[in-house]
């Protein structure tokens, strides 16, 4: 049986969704539970990789069992043997055509910011404190290059090994109250760390650091880089929504 289950984690202590050999990953914490519970050696598949740091309101994920078992027991005993950062929200048994990751229609990211006023201790680590000044005008304006298909070559991260660099930005929306500045971004997929870069173009060109030409050159058919590729931390981004 195929079992769907939708987590919420805060990537803080973790080497992002996918594991690896380098650090404790939010997967690995999950197979490891899995394993213990049911003597079964699972593995367990995410709609995509969140990098190290990053946090997720709903990532989804599957996994096979090769027997008939109380999934309501299973997953209070889950939740039970996880890390305290780490809960699986829901759960439901799934055909076994769904795959997390190619049946998925878009992702939704939203990055945090809090400007000019810094983080409570409520907040550090889950907003990323930005002391300059932000013009939202500016970057609701240079948002509005990033919407659509085009190559986003250079909004990610060196060491990438995908074979293509096109990807489609459904929407961008950009939430400001007081001092906080939600950003808010739609799309088929997404690249290793572009999220984060894209967020940073916004910043650059809000301080005068890069020009709208800059940008529109960096996605035209010229893939010329922008004189400041700023990534943004990864403690203000999380994966909010997964849609099928």
């Amino acid at each position: 049986m195929k079992i769907r289950i939708d987590i919420e984690y805060k990537g803080s202590e973790y080497y992002g969704w996918q594991k690896q050999s380098s650090g404790n990953t939010i997967q690995n914490e999950v197979e490891m539970a899995l394993k213990k519970i049911t003597l079964e050696k699972i593995n367990v598949i995410g709609s995509g990789r969140t990098d190290s740091g990053v946090h997720a309101t709903n990532q989804v994920a599957t996994f096979n069992l090769n027997k008939i078992i109380n999934l309501k027991g299973l997953i209070i005993k889950l939740n039970k043997e996880l890390p305290s950062d780490i809960r699986i929200k829901s759960y439901k048994q799934v055909s076994n055509n769904f795959h997390p990751q190619h049946s998925a229609k878009n992702k939704t990211y939203i990055y945090k910011i809090k400007n000019k006023q810094i983080e409570t201790v409520f907040e550090k680590g889950l907003v990323f404190y930005y002391k300059k000044p932000l013009d939202y005008k500016k970057m609701l304006k240079v948002s509005h290059y990033f919407i659509g298909e085009k190559n986003f070559k250079n909004y990610c991260k060196t060491g990438y090994s995908g074979e293509s660099t096109i990807r489609f930005i459904q929407d961008i929306k950009i939430y400001k109250k007081g001092n906080y500045i939600n950003i808010k971004i739609t799309g088929n997929g997404f690249l290793r760390g572009m999220v984060r870069l894209l967020v940073g173009a916004m910043l650059s060109y809000s301080n005068g650091k890069i020009t709208l030409k800059d940008v529109k050159d960096s996605l035209g058919s010229s893939l010329k880089k922008l004189p400041i590729n700023y990534s943004v931390p990864a403690h203000g981004l999380f994966l909010t929504k997964v849609k099928y």
